[in-house]
C-alpha cells in the first residue's frame, strides 16, 4: 500500500513540475496571461536564474537574476530575484 501511495505522489509531483518549469518561447494559454515563474536554462541568462512571464501567447523573459538559484516565486503572479 505504501509503495502505491509513493508512486502516486511521485507521478503527481512530476506532472506539476512539468507544468511549472517552462522555457522562454514555449506557448502558454491565454488564461495564464500574467502568470510568472522561475527557471534556469543554460541557453538563457548564461545559466543563471530568470523570471519568465506568460504574455497570453508564449513565455517571455521578464527579468534576469544574478545567480543560478537566485529566483523565488511568491504565488503565480509574483516572482523575485533573490
Amino acid at each position: 500500500m505504501q509503495l502505491q501511495f509513493t508512486s502516486v505522489i511521485l507521478a503527481f509531483s512530476l506532472l506539476v513540475g512539468a507544468a511549472v518549469a517552462q522555457d522562454v518561447g514555449e506557448p502558454c494559454p491565454a488564461d495564464q496571461a500574467g502568470d510568472v515563474g522561475c527557471a534556469n536554462t543554460a541557453s538563457v541568462n548564461n545559466g543563471n536564474a530568470y523570471i519568465f512571464i506568460c504574455n497570453g501567447e508564449e513565455f517571455v523573459l521578464f527579468a534576469d537574476c544574478a545567480s543560478p538559484f537566485g529566483c523565488q516565486t511568491e504565488g503565480v503572479k509574483n516572482a523575485v530575484c533573490t
